[in-house]
């Protein structure tokens, strides 16, 4: 890449690392300094590499107010290896005021004439020290105003994401840093996709500049805008160093898309006992020559050794017997097995560097189908309590779920692209109107079975725009008794109930400014008859006894009480509670909004209805049944 004549005057040499995690697990008597050995090799491997500077991608602290054992330790290391007479060969261009507007004198540290710097530490937050409290102030405020580094990337109005680069200059060599902080994986998203971000480009004029980026964000898909897609960055970038997400891939991603590279060192400290966690940790050497770039990966060797295996016991049933009465037995002696094996790999990864903590983590998940299977893993675990760091938690148990295949109705994919990007839809878009445009384009088989479209558009408004946090759970409960008594008033056969419920649908659809006037009443006086006139469309009324067969053919031998009393409320009956948002004090209690749908009859007995026989149905079944009682353990690690 370069010749030894240029080798000082113009490569830029970067130590890239992003979540140091400094105090996690700090009171742990084996582990408590784990994140402080591995942060003090990376300086030291600076030091050793002759950096020009040190980039960190977030999270260098685990908490958002690191303790003071925790503040000192970084303190100590900051001042003991950045700190120095050695001079600083990169040369700041930009307005260093808009940079580091928190900072105390608003400069880059390097050029305080109080503080001397050997070599420069720039840093975003990330998910873990993010501003808070009432300055609104992150753990890296007081690192910056301390000057032991440079806290940038940092943004003020979220309405609007205004990032400036940093820009640094060595002999030929031109580099445009932009940070961008950690921010709400949803929110970023649509400020990205409202063209909310903007990245300010330098002036090319200039001469040519290599673009760099450091962010903290989701990279892996989690679900729709719980990530940031690399292909929504800017195509202009030419390295982004990625913080947040753990797994160490630091060897350069080319994007194809946008013709980019992507580097994620991943963490330094072990911090959950995953699978990506056990992969080889690395820091990095970045050299930035013109427009050209290369990472040389160095392994950290003051790691915890992290060995994890996950076994499934179906996979093992007919070589261990774990179908017999002792399953529990055997699947302990094949835990055991596993465990030493681990522990023989763990030795394997010891460097020998005098400061490895030499105790490994383990992890054994064990996926299981039977209860009968599982003992203690604690107990399990306090046989290893001199061989591995973390006995307690080293086995874990995962119940093996079985998912019945349902026939999905699968989403018009192209019917959706449209509901989002019509010609005539305006650039604020609003999710009401897309529920509406999307099921107006949809097959009928790909149409809601019960739930009108407006409804639900009803609801994302709700939810959306007025920000109502219980607008789904009050608009369903509301429909759902409303449903029930449509099914209630046609008596319908249970053959008949899935026409009905899209009778119904299209009733709601037909009616829906009466439906919108039921749910705002109901939010102010919570109880809603057919006198006051907004029923009149929504149900076909029938007179008793029309279907009565229906209900009497389906009631069997034993069914032999007498029919209950007339009621004047077909509804559910009244939860228990009160409340805010019909909140019951008790556990899991909810309080129903009551639609009192009273249906007044010549007759003043009440003719049995289908709810009738099928209560007296299940009264007699509990009555013969006997309690059963299910023991439901967690899997969850």
């Amino acid at each position: 890449m370069s010749t030894p004549s240029d080798q000082y005057e113009n490569i830029v040499n970067i130590m890239i690392a992003t979540d140091n995690h400094l105090g996690y697990c700090e009171k742990d008597q084996i582990r408590g300094n784990d994140s402080f050995i591995t942060f003090e090799e990376i300086l030291e491997l600076a030091v050793e590499k002759d950096v020009d500077f040190i980039l960190l991608g977030g999270n260098l602290f685990h908490d958002a107010t690191p303790s003071q054992n925790t503040l000192n330790k970084c303190f100590k290391l900051l001042r003991q290896y950045t700190l120095g007479d050695r001079p600083i060969s990169v040369e700041f261009l930009s307005d260093q005021s808009l940079a580091f507007h928190d900072a105390l004198n608003q400069s880059v540290n390097y050029e305080d004439p109080n503080i001397n710097v050997s070599i420069p530490v720039f840093s975003i937050h990330g998910y873990r020290d993010d501003p808070i409290g009432l300055e609104n102030l992150s753990a890296l405020n007081i690192l910056a105003t301390a000057g032991l580094i440079n806290y940038f990337g940092r943004c003020t109005d979220l309405s609007q994401v205004e990032i400036k680069p940093i820009l640094l200059k060595k002999g030929e060599t031109q580099i445009a840093l932009y940070g961008l902080s950690h921010i709400s994986d949803p929110r970023l998203c649509r400020l990205l996709q409202a063209g909310k971000v903007i990245m300010e480009q330098p002036d090319e004029s200039a001469g040519e500049w290599f673009n760099l980026m450091v962010i903290h964000q989701n990279r892996v898909d989690r679900g729709r805008k719980e990530y940031i897609p690399e292909e929504i960055l800017p195509d202009f970038l030419d390295l982004i160093i990625w913080g947040h997400e753990h797994d160490c891939r630091i060897e350069a991603e080319v994007n194809t898309k946008k013709n980019f590279f992507v580097t994620q060192p991943g963490s330094s400290v072990v911090t959950s006992l995953k699978e990506g966690e056990s992969l080889q940790k690395n820091v990095a050497i970045l050299q930035i020559r013109k427009k050209q770039f290369q990472i040389q990966p160095l392994p950290l060797k003051t790691v915890r050794p992290f060995i994890f295996e996950s076994i499934t016991l179906s996979d093992f049933s007919e070589e261990y017997g774990l179908d017999q009465a002792d399953a529990a037995e055997k699947v302990q002696n094949l835990a055991k097995e596993k465990m030493e094996e681990m522990i023989k790999r763990a030795e394997e990864r010891l460097t020998n560097h005098p400061k490895q903590p030499k105790l490994p983590l383990i992890r054994l998940r064990i996926i299981y189908n039977d209860e009968a299977q599982m003992f203690n893993a604690i107990r399990f675990g306090q046989q290893y309590n001199e061989r591995i760091a973390n006995p307690a938690d080293a086995v874990v148990f995962k119940k093996l779920v079985k998912k019945k295949k349902f026939e999905a109705m699968d989403c018009d994919k192209d019917a959706m692209s449209n509901a989002f990007n019509r010609e005539e839809v305006e650039s604020e878009t609003k999710v009401e109107d897309v529920v509406d445009r999307y099921f107006d384009e949809v097959d009928e088989d790909k149409k809601l079975q019960v739930i009108s479209p407006k409804v639900l558009s009803e609801m994302c408004f709700r939810m959306v725009e007025k920000n109502d946090a219980n607008a789904a759970d009050t608009i369903l409960q509301i429909y759902q008794t409303m449903a029930v008594d449509h099914l209630m008033s046609e008596l319908a056969s249970e053959n008949d109930i899935d026409n009905e419920l899209k009778v119904f649908r299209d009733n709601q659809t037909e009616n829906y400014e009466e439906i919108i006037k039921l749910f705002d009443k109901l939010g102010t006086t919570n109880k809603v008859s057919y006198e006051d006139g907004l029923h009149e469309n929504l149900f076909k009324k029938r007179t008793p006894g029309s279907r009565k067969t229906k209900a009497t053919d389906m009631m069997t031998d034993d069914d032999d009480e007498s029919t209950p009393e007339p009621t004047t409320s077909r509804g559910r009956k009244q939860a228990r509670g009160s409340g805010r948002g019909g909140r019951g004090r008790g556990r899991g209690a909810r309080a129903m909004p009551q639609l009192d749908i009273s249906m007044e009859s010549e007759t003043s007995a009440r003719q049995p209805t289908l709810l009738d026989a099928m209560n007296q149905r299940k009264s007699s079944r509990t009555r013969s049944a006997p309690k059963v009682v299910y023991d439901i353990s967690s899997d969850s690690e």
